[in-house]
């Protein structure tokens, strides 16, 4: 059977989480990630908790995506997300939609784009949040809830 091209992979650490997008905008891989990131947020308890999103292999998703994700960010600052580490796409319609996203929000302070992981990384450590991820787990876009 041929492995699916659109896959996520998420890393938690105590109050942190590390998501990496890949492949192409799947609805399947955001309800998904919907359901995870529901799960981390119920074990948060409504504690302050960042995200790092890798989306350097993701390739760039239609305006009414785009919609929803700001939706759902706006959401996660309603669920305790202080902090967030973007590495966004490498093509320039990618930065442009991303650059986009985070200007909608209105927490300019929360959201921060960097251009590696090491950059990503230490800003939660700087910011006293966990590291230390644990396994990566690896969601197919055909996979089952």
């Amino acid at each position: 059977m041929q492995q699916s091209a659109s896959y996520l992979v998420i890393k938690q650490s105590e109050n942190a989480l590390c998501v990496s997008f890949c492949g192409g905008h799947a609805d399947e891989l955001m309800a998904i990630y919907a359901v995870e990131l529901e799960r981390f947020c119920q074990q948060m308890q409504g504690a302050r908790w960042a995200r790092i999103v890798d989306l350097r292999q993701w390739t760039v998703s239609a305006a009414p995506a785009q919609q929803r994700i700001e939706q759902l960010l706006k959401l996660d600052l309603q669920r305790g997300l202080s902090l967030e580490f973007v590495l966004p796409p490498p093509e320039i319609i990618g930065h442009w939609q991303v650059n986009k996203t985070l200007a909608q929000l209105s927490e300019p302070d929360i959201f921060h784009q960097v251009s590696n992981q090491e950059q990503a990384l230490a800003g939660l450590e700087n910011a006293g949040f966990s590291t230390q991820f644990g396994v990566p787990r690896r969601f197919d876009k055909n996979a089952l809830l």
